[in-house]
């Protein structure tokens, strides 16, 4: 079987960011990396940490925005690829490698991007991320080795290329390249899976009943009042700004690629009015998730990955071989929905590069616990009355948030 060596280029950035001004502008995330995790109480120690991040900084999901779009996305990150058939963590130094473009002017974006392409400022958030953890795992809490080794780094993305390069640029800050002249390449093995059984994030494949939920509640007189009283009416202002229909999803997400990019918005499309579509995708974001009720949702959007993560826990308490850090590349849908299943969402839509942080550690008790970290912030754990776990009551809490029958639970 024949494998492809990825490798991630950046050159230099191609687009300027923009003076973060505006109540929506937290949506585009820092290019110096979200707060590391808060120090662990006095004696404890980690034994497993799992990371499920937001991608970084991309260009627009949809294309073209709207007619007469012609804002220009040129991404100067590019893949360099070898397909290869070895196995190890070495291979002898690459005297080849094939650089990958998209070719200026043939793609639905105008420029050389793939629509939802990462971006230089994508692959520096997540880097930056990287290092960031790098500097509280290994410089300070020496939890991993300085150098990486195979069996204590486990990386899992999608099939979209924006989890994929996102995934590498973390790893690339939490281990740098070596850079003594060696006569070999390190490989780093990465994982992914064909995108119909994927949990990374809610995939109605794998779930039907998910598609079932979302009709239920586009039904209720809740979200029916809202469509008419807030959707429609900011529809109607950009169906007339724009020249052609739009919906809102579309708008507010063209809308925040280019304000996260210094572009100015066309003329009659308002910041007021962005801001006005994010808060409303919000507010559905968080019906869909409500329904019908805070857990249930959750256990069929995000519970086949967190059973998995919990599995992990499980193989590392009884001294099974297990990497010591998971990190899970998906996307914002992902760790709002894990945020919301553990009622500790804020209601801000996830930044670029965001992370929610499972860790599992023994306090000066030697009692194993777990505790869950959103962008540098310990979480309050309400269903656990403090701001951590005990594994007993982790371990509980899991049987509600995960499905315990899923041919049963999704079979709509």
């Amino acid at each position: 079987m024949v494998a492809v060596v990825t490798l991630v280029v950046v050159a230099a950035l191609a687009v300027a960011t923009v003076a973060r001004a505006q109540p929506y502008m937290y949506y585009c995330g820092s290019t110096t990396g979200q707060p590391e995790p808060p120090a662990l109480p006095a004696g404890a120690t980690p034994l497993l940490v799992q990371f499920v991040t937001r991608h970084g900084d991309r260009a627009p999901l949809r294309a073209p925005c709207w007619p007469q779009y012609d804002y220009e996305w040129n991404c100067t990150l590019t893949q360099l690829n070898d397909p290869d058939e070895s196995a190890g963590n070495k291979v002898p130094s690459l005297a080849r490698a094939y650089r990958e473009h998209y070719m200026y002017g043939r793609n639905e974006l105008p420029g050389n991007c793939e629509k939802a392409q990462l971006t230089d400022i994508g692959y520096t958030q997540q880097n930056q991320l990287g290092q960031i953890m790098r500097k509280h795992y290994i410089t300070k809490q020496q939890f991993l080795p300085a150098s990486h080794n195979p069996g204590d780094l486990f990386v899992r993305y999608d099939t979209d290329s924006r989890t994929k390069q996102s995934a590498l640029a973390f790893i690339d800050g939490l281990y740098p390249r070596p850079t003594d002249g060696q006569k070999s390449s390190q490989v780093i093995d990465t994982f992914t899976m064909d995108r119909k059984y994927d949990d990374l994030s809610p995939n109605t494949n794998l779930c039907p009943c998910i598609s079932q939920y979302q009709a239920q509640v586009q039904a209720s007189p809740e979200w029916q009042k809202h469509q008419e009283t807030v959707v429609d009416p900011l529809v109607e202002q950009l169906e007339a700004v724009l020249g052609s229909p739009v919906t809102a999803s579309w708008a507010m997400d063209c809308g925040m690629s280019m304000q996260c990019h210094g572009m100015n918005l066309p003329n009659g499309f308002t910041e007021d009015m962005l801001n006005q579509l994010l808060e409303s995708q919000i507010w559905q974001d968080h019906e869909l998730m409500m329904y019908p009720n805070v857990s249930y949702y959750g256990r069929l959007a995000m519970g086949f990955l967190l059973a998995e993560m919990y599995d992990a826990m499980l193989n590392t308490l009884a001294g099974a071989a297990q990497p010591k850090l998971l990190l899970y590349s998906a996307h914002d849908s992902s760790v709002e929905t894990l945020l919301n299943m553990f009622d500790v969402w804020d209601l801000k839509w996830p930044p670029y590069a965001s992370y929610v942080l499972f860790e599992l550690y023994r306090d000066a008790a030697g009692d194993a616990a777990v505790r869950v970290v959103y962008n540098g912030k310990q979480m309050p754990l309400s269903w656990c009355g403090g701001n951590s776990c005990s594994f007993d009551e982790f371990s509980q809490l899991i049987q509600v948030l995960t499905p315990s029958d899923p041919s049963t639970e999704c079979a709509c």
